[in-house]
This record gives structure tokens, C-alpha cells and sequence, in this order.
């Protein structure tokens, strides 16, 4: 049995024809059916059922698929699905250890929402996938990367820019920036459930997409922004700051989802990593540096800042 057999075999299953399939992995239609005729030769048993319309894989063929799934994402390496909006400010962290630890291992990412990328684990297409969680499935296993804090984005002259935090009912009567609940469901059912415990329901104004716009509405004056303190953290915010949340509760977790058996070697290695780097606390968002040019005459002040940069390269 080759690879290479594999390969023809899945990219079959997947297409449901041997005319599609041949297309995609551009070889000829009878060359692919004579090499899937000689895997089902080895095996002892027919892959798929032919004479079905559209054609299906037979009991043989659903099993060898799992199997042949599990070959290839060995040989692949680390397939990597990431909720961007969400994980944008730990995978460059993630990947830059990795890379040095596995230099010969190059992950592959697929981006998309939190259902999505879920349901790729599910169906083992996905190694890992790094969402906002919670995900309860008991079919699955799930790997906390970074408890991110809620905060809120304020105008700098806003009165409440004063607080070191923001107790909930403080905020009542104004109107909010949110994260869509499409986008980070988690982060937007937290945000409601929270502002009922302070007995008020929120007057969401708009819902964006990427958490990169909170600040920006927030800066036209739309309202006050819900974010991750992750997302915000040693960012350049012209004109704007923001406040933790002052409940312990006000927080969202960030997850490695993976399946729950038959976890390949590099899965294994890359959530070992997850916990080395949060024991570590090396997650945690970069102190800011001030760029600031230093006073004429005073090159200690440069020396002190470039060795700062240096440090938090």
C-alpha cells in the first residue's frame, strides 16, 4: 500500500466521483481507478459502491476512511483551525515556539467561525482548532490556551475613563460597540448575561465583526466598546483607553479543541506546548514600550528604550 493510494482514496470519497477526483489531483480518470482497484485488492474489499447514484462508500470504505485520515494527518503534520478574531493575539506566540521546537513542521491553518472549525475536529479534518469557548461535547477534548478579561473601550474624555475599573451598573444608559455573537459567541452571551446580573440589559448600538473595529467605532463616537483585554492590550489607541470589568466572572475563555481519541503525535506535542506557554505565562500581552524620542543630550534614555525593544523582540 502506497501514500500515494491513500490519497487517490480520500480525494474519491470526498468528490463522490472518479471523473471530479481525477480532475483535482490532475491525473488520468483510468490511472486513479487503477490505483483505488489495487488498494481494494490489498484490502480484500470493496471502497465503494459503484453502482449507487451518486456513488458511496461502501461499510469497508467508511472504516478505511478514519483509518486513512489519521495516515494522512501524520504524514501532513499540525492542521491548525483558528477563530481569528479571537486567538489573532496568542498565534503569533503559538507558532513562533513551535516553528523553533518543530523547525520540520510546518502547521497548516484554516480560518473560519467557532461551529465551523469545530465541526472539522469532529469529522478529523482539523487537529486542533482555537476558539472561544466554552464547547461541550463529550466527544471532545478541550485545552485552555489564556482566560481572556473583558474590558471596556472608552473615549479618553469620557468620565469614566477616570476609574481604574468599571463596576457593570456604572454603565448603564450607555450605548455599546459589541463583538457579534456570530462572530464570538461566547464574548457576546457573557457581555448580556453580565449586564443582567447588574440588572439592566444593554443597549447595543452596533455589532461588528472583528474585534479590530470596536476601537474604531468607539473612536467615531458611536458608543463604548466591549473587547478582550488580549485584543486591546499594548495596542496604539489614539484617543481612547480602556477599564477591566471589576467582576471575576467577566472573562472568556480561549480553547485548543481537539478530538477526544486518536490524537496524533504532533496533536499531543502542540497541546503540551499550549500548557508550557500558559504555565509560563508567556501568553500574556507584551508591555507597551514609550517610543517617545528622548530629550536632546540624553542618549542613556535611547539606550534604555532600544534595549527594551530589544527584550520584548
Amino acid at each position: 500500500m502506497e501514500l500515494r493510494q491513500i490519497k487517490f482514496f480520500m480525494t474519491v470519497a470526498e468528490e463522490g466521483h472518479f471523473g471530479r477526483a481525477a480532475e483535482r489531483l490532475h491525473v488520468a480518470q483510468p490511472a486513479l481507478s487503477q490505483h483505488v482497484g489495487r488498494l481494494e485488492r490489498e484490502l480484500e474489499a470493496p471502497l465503494f459502491d459503484r453502482s449507487a447514484r451518486p456513488m458511496r462508500l461502501t461499510p469497508a470504505g467508511e472504516a478505511f476512511l478514519e483509518v486513512a485520515r489519521r495516515v494522512s494527518r501524520q504524514v501532513d503534520g499540525l492542521s491548525l483551525g483558528v477563530h481569528m478574531p479571537v486567538v489573532a493575539p496568542v498565534l503569533p506566540v503559538l507558532l513562533a515556539h513551535w516553528s523553533r521546537l518543530h523547525p520540520a513542521v510546518k502547521p497548516r491553518l484554516t480560518s473560519g467561525r467557532p461551529d465551523e472549525l469545530v465541526e472539522l475536529v469532529r469529522r478529523r479534518q482539523v487537529d486542533v482548532a482555537l476558539v472561544d469557548g466554552p464547547v461541550r461535547d463529550p466527544g471532545l477534548t478541550t485545552t485552555l490556551v489564556l482566560e481572556d478579561e473583558l474590558v471596556i473601550v472608552l473615549p479618553t474624555h469620557h468620565a469614566l475613563a477616570r476609574e481604574d475599573s468599571l463596576a457593570l451598573d456604572s454603565l448603564r444608559g450607555e450605548q455599546f460597540v459589541a463583538v457579534a455573537g456570530s462572530s464570538s459567541r461566547s464574548l457576546h452571551d457573557r457581555f448580556i448575561e453580565l449586564c443582567g446580573a447588574a440588572g439592566f440589559r444593554p443597549e447595543i448600538i452596533l455589532e461588528v465583526d472583528d474585534p479590530d473595529l470596536v476601537p474604531m467605532a468607539v473612536a467615531a463616537g458611536i458608543g463604548v466598546g466591549l473587547a478582550g483585554r488580549a485584543s486591546v492590550t499594548g495596542r496604539a489607541l489614539p484617543g481612547l483607553t480602556w477599564r477591566p470589568v471589576a467582576d471575576d466572572r467577566a472573562s472568556i475563555p480561549l480553547i485548543a479543541v481537539t478530538a477526544g481519541d486518536g490524537m496524533t503525535t504532533q496533536t499531543q506535542e502542540f497541546l503540551h506546548l499550549i500548557e508550557t506557554l500558559r504555565h509560563g505565562s508567556r501568553f500574556l500581552p507584551l508591555t507597551t514600550v514609550d517610543l517617545t524620542d528622548p530629550p536632546l543630550g540624553d542618549p542613556a534614555d535611547g539606550r534604555t528604550a532600544r534595549r527594551a525593544l530589544q527584550q520584548v523582540g
